[in-house]
């Protein structure tokens, strides 16, 4: 057994293996696997350090709200959307949508602001025109359907500039959103995409300090940008004119509802030294990857992209075999399962 975990491990070192897994890795040169390292940021919204899809910012959503979180899971918030000046410019204050100012107290630099003197509640950073979410290398979903109008380099030829690689949807209802520093594409400029389809692998491509997704809302014309939950402050005194209230469907941040995969396979010796794989879990529209390992070696690959759910492997007498199976949803989600061992 330890065999066939060394030959799994040597083939796919960044495939989560079992039931209802998420499989991605970065492909990109520019972005290499790092180790991870826990971000040390505190709470930054009202309802908890973490965006779990279930809090309340405490307001209604504006007419026309049509977002859902661009990704899966509870995740840590690691910079927030600054209304005093979301142009990168740092101006020693960082202004979060309740109305909360956090004001440097040792200098305008990437170690963050925080809310209060001498704590770590921090708001970071200074100048920020989206929300960051702590993905290391995960799926980034779409936040509403629209058409993809950058799919690739934020700044063609230069791989540590700006948002790396990114892309951007025009929902057509006069907002855009970007996905930025990711580590791979699965999109293409001009392509129509759902709400929760795949757009790519987060990473810690462009100008990044850590693996992560930037997230912006902006106004499609000028690409001027917009905090998503708009302002519960006092009223009148949003410090940034071009907000357009909170566009959370349902006036709060919530996971999409999408189907997410639960693969599962077996295996069963047939005659002659054949064997019968089944597999399932990729949904409606979904198609699977099969690979299969011969007395301990190697994965190798037998099936691509079929959408069926069983196969006969034409299998020798007196050898052992075990199956891989990974599956992709409709909309590019991936899970997968291995089978146990046939034969012998």
């Amino acid at each position: 057994m330890h065999r066939l975990l060394g030959a799994l491990v040597g083939a796919f070192a960044a495939l989560a293996v079992g039931s209802s897994t998420l499989a991605y890795a970065p492909a990109d040169p520019a972005d290499p696997v790092q180790p991870f390292k826990p971000w040390r940021y505190a709470s930054q919204v009202p309802y908890g350090p973490f965006e779990d899809g279930a809090g309340s910012a405490g307001e209604s959503a504006a007419p026309g709200a049509f977002l859902t979180l661009p990704f899966l899971g509870s995740h840590l918030v690691t910079s927030t959307f600054d209304h005093c000046s979301p142009n990168y410019i740092h101006d020693g204050v960082v202004c979060r949508f309740d109305g909360s100012v956090g004001r440097s107290v040792w200098g305008s630099d990437y170690t963050g602001y925080p809310r209060t003197k001498g704590a770590k509640d921090f708001l970071y950073y200074d100048g920020h025109d989206g929300w960051d979410y702590a993905l290391y290398y995960e799926p980034a979903l779409a936040a509403a359907g629209g058409v993809v109008t950058q799919a690739g380099w934020d700044v063609p030829g230069c791989v540590s500039c700006g948002f790396g690689q990114e892309v951007i949807i025009d929902h057509g209802n006069g907002f855009s959103t970007r996905y930025g520093h990711l580590s791979q594409v699965w999109v293409h400029t001009g392509e129509p995409v759902l709400r929760g389809e795949v757009l790519g692998v987060t990473g810690n491509t462009g100008a990044s300090t850590g693996e992560h997704l930037h997230f912006g809302v902006y106004h499609t014309a000028g690409m001027i940008p917009l905090d998503p939950f708009g302002w519960t402050g006092p009223r009148g005194g949003d410090p940034w004119a071009y907000d357009a209230g909170d566009l959370w469907l349902g006036g709060a941040p919530r996971f999409p509802s999408i189907f997410r995969p639960a693969l599962s396979a077996s295996v069963a010796a047939a005659a002659g030294g054949g064997v019968g794989v089944s597999w399932s879990g990729a949904g409606q529209g979904g198609s699977y990857d099969v690979l299969v390992s011969e007395d301990g070696g190697a994965l190798q690959p037998w099936l691509s992209g079929v959408p069926g759910t069983s196969a006969s492997f034409a299998g020798q007498i007196g050898h052992q075999y075990w199956f891989l199976v990974r599956g992709t949803t409709a909309l590019g989600l991936q899970g997968s399962a291995m089978t146990g061992l046939v034969g012998g």
